[in-house]
Parts: C-alpha cells; sequence; structure tokens
C-alpha cells in the first residue's frame, strides 16, 4: 500500500507541476499582448495629427523665405515699370548681313617660360 501511495503522489505532484507552468505561459503570453496593444496605442499618430505636424514644420522653414520672395517680387515689378525693354520683334537690334565684315589675321601667343 505504501509504494501505491507513492505512485499517486507522484502522479499528483507531476500534474500539479504541469498545470502551473500551463498557467504560468499562459499568463506570459497574455501579459505580452497586452504591453504590445497598449504600447501600439499609445505610439501610433492619426493621419491628422501627422499632417498638422508636417504643415508646422514647412511653414518654420518658409516664414524668412517668403518675406524675402515677396521683396524680390516687388522689386523685379519696379525694375520692369521703370526700365523700357527692348522688343524682341526689334529690326534695329538685328544684326545686318550686308555689314561690312573686317578681317582680322591671328596673332601667335608665345608662353612665358623661366628658362
Amino acid at each position: 500500500m505504501p509504494e501505491e501511495m507513492l505512485i499517486l503522489l507522484t502522479f499528483l505532484m507531476m500534474g500539479v507541476f504541469i498545470l502551473s507552468m500551463t498557467k504560468m505561459i499562459l499568463n506570459h503570453r497574455k501579459g505580452k499582448s497586452q504591453s504590445k496593444s497598449q504600447s501600439s496605442e499609445s505610439g501610433s499618430l492619426t493621419t491628422s495629427e501627422l499632417e498638422g505636424m508636417m504643415r508646422r514644420a514647412v511653414e518654420q522653414a518658409l516664414t524668412g523665405v517668403s518675406g524675402k520672395i515677396e521683396d524680390l517680387e516687388l522689386e523685379v515689378a519696379k525694375l520692369n515699370s521703370t526700365t523700357p525693354q527692348l522688343a524682341a520683334h526689334d529690326p534695329s537690334s538685328r544684326l545686318n548681313q550686308d555689314d561690312e565684315v573686317l578681317d582680322v589675321e591671328p596673332v601667335s601667343v608665345r608662353s612665358k617660360s623661366n628658362s
């Protein structure tokens, strides 16, 4: 009879060990999945939040440039209004093929050498 009790006690201890290990593994997996879901929810951005961040970054980068562009546009407008430009179709501005061409003889150039 003591041998039978020893066998039953051994099976009982093995069953408790297997059940406790299974419970610990399941609890670990459950905790791991919960921590992943919490971290992904808190670390993600919505589309509107991302667009807002990008819009603010672009506005900050262009604050100085936009003022300079406006100044340059005003300066170009002033220059265009004060100086008359030569019309592209004005025949007096073109070269005439009948004009006299001067013949120029080539000149040889010697290089300086330290001799």
